[in-house]
């Protein structure tokens, strides 16, 4: 999948999950207006209401929704998170000539010896070390000081 398309869910995810968090705080005004009309109304300072019961229930099991579709929507932006970083760095470890072997197991580069990258299990710090090890050979050298002579 592309990156675009991989940005676009991404941020259709996220902003799904911003305009879940606007409605459930928008819920909980609504629901703190009624209950202070409610506790008014209960403690003898307000005669009449017009707060219906079910506009309590039904508030409450909105936010409980909205939280509920937030955690669901977090949780699955996360895991595409990983699996994207985990695919990126499977493509970087590939295309730099690391190689997954089974013996000892675990991914590793072939320079002028064979380098130890880390174990099969996780290949975004397996990544990590490989550009550590590719950006090191990249480093300029500083020039040894001169000796001062008398």
């Amino acid at each position: 999948m592309s990156t675009h398309k991989l940005r676009a869910i991404y941020k259709q995810l996220a902003d799904k999950i911003d305009d879940s968090n606007e409605k459930a705080l928008f819920e909980i005004k609504e629901l703190k207006e009624d209950l202070n009309e409610l506790q008014r109304h209960l403690s003898g300072r307000k005669k009449t209401t017009d707060v219906q019961p079910d506009d309590i229930l039904r508030s409450a099991y909105e936010i409980s929704q909205r939280m509920r579709d937030m955690r669901e929507r977090r949780s699955i932006l996360a895991e595409m998170e990983c699996v994207a970083a985990e695919t990126e760095a499977l493509e970087y470890l590939e295309s730099r000539g690391a190689k997954l072997l089974a013996r000892p197991a675990g991914w590793h580069f072939q320079t002028s010896a064979e380098r130890f990258l880390l174990h099969e299990a996780d290949p975004v710090e397996a990544a990590a070390e490989l550009r550590k090890l590719l950006a090191a050979g990249k480093r300029l050298k500083r020039p040894a000081k001169k000796k001062k002579t008398a």
